[in-house]
């Protein structure tokens, strides 16, 4: 059978399925793991199309988890909560880190956009570090599938994640948190306090210690990592007058202080036998060749290292001042937001030694230092819910200014002569013996969005619904990039820049580009439409159907070429059924989905003749991502629920023509198209990066009273993955194969639910996996950002 015939028999059984049970909606925390859900009857509260809804009528794919089970399970930052959601894969490695949904992301470069957009209390916080930020007092978090450009804005071409934190009220109230896992010293206290200061003013804080001693023993520098030290603190007020007037402020503060961050291990060294650059092809070459030397290398993933070090520090202020003021049966609501940050990151290639001349401990160090700010603005004027048509009008402006730079020191060979050699027939001038070289790239980047928006739902019955939305967006960017080089010090920044003429010498010979963009402003505009029809079929059962478009400007790489890249636009459609029965103690949710993307923005890492790491952009001239998820929660007695989260995708290239060469393929269907016209392949019909065709997970949670003042509760959740790759360049190496991790929690508290003493048991069965990997320097080696370990920790809570 065809895989195109395959795809359709997939969705032809789903969509059977669906009709024959009625299946309703359900999310990634159903209502029955709600707080205060104690009847089967609750019902999750979604803000996915800026209104306040139920998760059941709203016409999206949406996961949806409550802040108070975030806690409870301890899935405390975003890595976290992706591997619970099918379809979501997220990585916190590079120059920027990615969230991919439905295997579409951004890649890993300082100039991207993010493909799917993280929003803070409907503020967007473009930088995509903010993904390694902790969880703290959130009311819930929504995770939207496919392209959101009608309420959320361009570049939203993938998705979007809703951060929703709690507000302050009228009544006072809050909880206290304390976590500790001996297994790795990870330590997390949470506080929240909240309650009125005067009549309909009222106010909440709360802050968050969190960190851990590592989980990866280092051999080569005789330490653990990573050894995170961080704090996040938070300031809300709200002034509310029912039916008149509701304010809320809000100011966030983060500083994460992480040490022996990104500490990677080596695999594919010594090579499996049809990879490396020996008189068998099968010997160990390059940095391979070198790491093998001290006799640390165990070709592994077992949580030990002989790695360079690295480090990361972020200080970040995000702030919103929301407005809604009633009008003549309207509401208008201005949202202002304010994003900071100042970042600093460096890391060591673990497989690259310095020269002895040098006098240096790594071979090839890279620091990136990075400054962003933005300002947003956004008016929306919405009519009342319940005529013939509904309506929503919206203006939208941001302002942003990034400043960062790629500094990398090129320790592990003597480059300085390598330079001097290639240039001695010019006569250029000489840079001094045993020099070692470090460059940097830096980039000033500015950034305005100019948006309209309108929204209408017209009520063609009761059960009958049309929701029309659009947007046009003028998005105007100007960039600017220098160079300079020199002798540089222990973490890859130029500490004694070259004259004018040495700098020549490097730059023409061995060392990156220099100079200016070719064209340093631009200007993208795109009208965005959407179509979606709705239809209940009786109360508890809605079909929908939808037509959405997207896009995401162009833009420059910030790093070592002068890469410019153009748009990338979706079309996407969507059909699903979102139902429930007896009584809602059974709910499902299943969506149909294709997307096709133009003009896709891609990067992958690749090593150059030089052997040197550097990120590759460019446009694929066209992907496509389609598949089906499905959703069941069961609730067969009040104090036992089970759900499934399962997704199937099939994410590919259909056209990418000068892709990056794998580092050598073993499929042999691959072998025989790529291998002959390396080093400019076509990949398309291969696989998109970080799209496993199946994920997910299973959890069942159980609570019984044990007297009249104890109650226990027990959870589990089983979450998986097949295969997918870790770059745009289908190769098994940079793969991760597929796998089932299980994390399991009991606890003991009061039946109030005022305190809870909790075990939390996470990776049972220590399963060893990776979310980023990469090719060494030199070699067919692969470098592998493990995921955490298996940790047990005990938590203390109080609530009042």
């Amino acid at each position: 059978m065809s895989k195109k015939r395959c795809y359709l028999s997939a969705s032809a059984f789903a969509a059977l399925a669906a009709a024959s049970v009625a299946m309703p909606s359900t999310a990634f925390a159903q209502a029955s793991d709600q707080p205060g859900a104690g009847t089967e009857n609750a019902e999750i509260i979604v803000t996915a199309q800026r209104r306040e809804q139920s998760l059941q009528d709203v016409p999206i794919s949406i996961a949806v988890a409550s802040g108070e089970t975030l806690r409870e399970s301890q899935v405390s930052d975003l890595s976290d909560l992706g591997n619970r959601i099918s379809g979501v894969k997220i990585n916190s490695a590079g120059a920027s880190d990615s969230l991919n949904i439905r295997g579409i992301g951004s890649g890993f470069n300082m100039g991207f956009e993010q493909a799917v957009g993280i929003f803070v209390d409907g503020v967007y916080v473009a930088r995509s570090q903010v993904i390694r930020g902790g969880f703290l007092d959130l009311e819930r978090i929504e995770v939207l599938k496919g392209p959101q450009s009608t309420y959320f804005g361009s570049n939203t071409i993938a998705g979007a994640l809703s951060i929703v934190t709690k507000k302050p009220s009228q009544n006072f109230e809050g909880y206290v948190s304390a976590l500790y896992s001996p297994s790795d010293d990870e330590y997390d206290v949470q506080a929240a306090v909240g309650g009125p200061l005067a009549d309909g003013l009222s106010m909440r804080g709360a802050f968050r210690l969190f960190g851990m001693g590592g989980y990866i023993k280092n051999l080569r520098l005789d330490n653990r990592g990573p050894n995170n030290s961080d704090i996040q603190a938070r300031l809300a007020l709200r002034y509310e007058t029912p039916g008149a007037l509701d304010v809320n402020l809000r100011i966030d503060y983060a500083k994460y202080d992480d040490k022996h961050t990104e500490l990677q291990e080596i695999v594919n060294c010594p090579p499996a036998p049809g990879y490396g650059a020996g008189p068998n092809f099968d010997q160990p070459a390059g940095t391979c060749a070198g790491i093998l030397v001290p006799g640390d290398q165990d070709n592994k993933l077992n949580y030990v290292t002989a790695s360079g070090d690295a480090s990361f520090e972020l200080e970040a202020i995000n702030g919103a001042l929301d407005i809604a003021v009633p009008i003549g049966g309207h509401t208008l609501t201005s949202t202002t937001g304010y994003y900071y940050h100042d970042l600093f990151r460096t890391t060591v290639s673990g497989a690259s030694f310095a020269l002895p001349a040098f006098n240096l401990p790594v071979g090839l160090p890279l620091s990136q230092p990075e400054k962003f700010r933005s300002f947003s603005q956004e008016l929306r004027f919405e009519s009342d819910k319940g005529g013939l048509v509904e309506y929503m009008l919206g203006l939208y402006y941001d302002n942003s200014n990034m400043k960062g730079a790629i500094n990398t020191g090129f320790y592990f060979s003597d480059f300085g002569a390598l330079a001097n050699a290639r240039a001695m027939a010019t006569g250029a001038a000489v840079i001094p013996t045993a020099t070692p070289v470090a460059q940097e790239v830096y980039g000033d980047q500015d950034q305005s969005n100019r948006s309209i928006f309108a929204a209408a739902t017209v009520n063609l019955s009761d059960a009958f619904r049309v929701n029309l939305g659009a947007r046009y967006s003028s998005i105007r960017k100007e960039a600017h990039r220098t160079t300079r080089a020199g002798r540089g010090d222990a973490i890859g920044q130029v500490a004694d820049e070259f004259s004018p003429e040495q700098f020549n010498t490097w730059a023409t010979t061995v060392g990156r580009v220099a100079g200016d963009y070719r064209n340093t402003k631009r200007t993208d505009e795109k009208f965005m439409p959407s179509v979606n029809i709705q239809y209940d079929v009786t109360p508890d059962v809605m079909l929908y159907a939808s037509f959405a478009t997207g896009f995401k400007a162009g833009g420059w790489s910030i790093g070592q070429n002068l890469d410019e890249f153009d748009p990338e636009t979706v079309k996407s459609y969507e059909a699903g059924i979102k139902a429930s029965w007896l009584d809602r103690r059974l709910t499902t949710n299943i969506t149909i989905f294709n997307s096709d993307y133009d003009d896709l923005q891609e990067s992958t890492t690749i090593i150059d003749a030089n052997g040197i790491n550097q990120s590759v952009i460019a446009n694929v001239g066209k992907a496509r991502a389609r598949g089906v998820d499905l959703e069941i929660g069961v609730r067969p007695f009040t104090d036992f629920s089970l759900s499934a989260n399962i997704g199937y995708l099939d994410a590919k290239y259909l056209d990418y023509a000068n892709a990056p060469c794998p580092i050598l393929p073993t499929d042999p269907a691959l072998v025989a198209r790529i291998a002959p016209i390396c080093p400019v392949p076509n990949l398309g019909g291969g696989r998109k990066a970080y799209a496993p065709k199946w994920s997910g997970s299973v959890s069942a949670n159980y609570s019984t009273d044990l007297s009249s003042d104890l109650k226990l509760k027990l959870g589990s959740w089983l979450y998986f993955s097949s295969r997918y790759f870790q770059q745009a360049n289908v190769d098994l190496l940079t793969s991760q194969p597929g796998y089932a991790k299980l994390d399991l929690r009991a606890s003991i508290g009061s039946i109030d639910d005022r305190w809870e003493f909790g075990i939390v048991a996470k990776n049972v069965t220590d399963k060893a996996t990776g979310n980023y990997r990469a090719a060494m320097t030199g070699s067919n080696a692969v470098a592998v950002r493990v995921d955490r370990s298996r940790s047990i920790a005990f938590q203390l809570s109080t609530r009042f």
